[in-house]
């Protein structure tokens, strides 16, 4: 039963964070819509480490992963600001020239 209700918490905050990335146009709201994303699936993932250890390190190696994801974005939503002087995801097709 416990295994069922995690999943359900996984699979509620995946929603949650798809939501958010599909409706968001600003840039930080997007990033933490992917980072709640990122965390429902180490989630589903630790839960599934029933016997073995398996899924434990590649929750690991996501978390890891999650981290240089979130600096990279970070760093670009920082360069967009500096140019525009706000942050907006339809910027970023500007950035380019």
């Amino acid at each position: 039963m416990d295994i069922f209700i995690a999943d359900t918490v996984a699979l509620f905050l995946f929603a949650v964070g798809l939501y958010g990335v599909m409706t968001s146009n600003v840039g930080i709201k997007m990033l933490i819509s992917v980072e709640i994303m990122i965390n429902s699936a180490v989630i589903a993932l630790v839960v599934s480490a029933v016997n073995s250890m398996e899924p434990i390190v590649l929750a690991l190696f996501v978390i890891a992963i999650a981290a240089v994801e979130s600096v990279i974005g970070v760093s670009l939503l920082v360069a967009v600001f500096r140019k525009f002087g706000r942050v907006s995801i339809s910027l970023l097709k500007e950035i380019r020239e």
